[in-house]
């Protein structure tokens, strides 16, 4: 065998091996993703009883609690959503925040949510505790 197709059999089974490795790599993540629509496009959907994540910011002076449940207005700045949620809310949830809601629409204006997640930045810092440190 000449040293060309030496090296055409060498490169293609590495091709091959790197194509195999990312296909299951892709095919593992695939279950492991979970993707978000924003407000606009979780309205334009069909109603379904699928369940889907949407993230948008919490409109300023939204937030109502009741008994058990919690009701506020999601937006995207180009149309906003009112969602409905029973439970206990993050830490970092407040008006005019990044979130992201996981549930069902009821119809194109109501959100029902089963979980909330609060967004933030990557420069996220935690609040100081106002704990004075021991005097060594």
């Amino acid at each position: 065998m000449k040293k060309k197709h030496k090296r055409l059999i060498i490169t293609s089974g590495i091709l091959l091996f790197l194509s195999c490795a990312i296909f299951f790599i892709l095919t593992t993540l695939k279950e492991n993703i979970s993707f978000f629509y924003t407000v606009s496009e979780a309205v334009a959907l069909p109603n379904s009883q699928k369940s889907i994540r949407v993230g948008g910011m919490v409109v300023e002076n939204s937030v109502t609690r009741n008994d058990s449940e919690v009701v506020f207005r999601v937006t995207d700045f180009n149309q906003s959503v009112m969602v409905k949620y029973q439970g206990i809310l993050p830490p970092m949830f407040s008006e005019k925040s990044g979130i992201v809601v996981q549930g069902k629409m009821i119809n194109s204006e109501t959100f029902l949510a089963d979980t909330v997640f609060a967004k933030h930045d990557e420069n996220y810092m935690p609040k100081v505790s106002k704990r004075k440190s021991p005097v060594t």
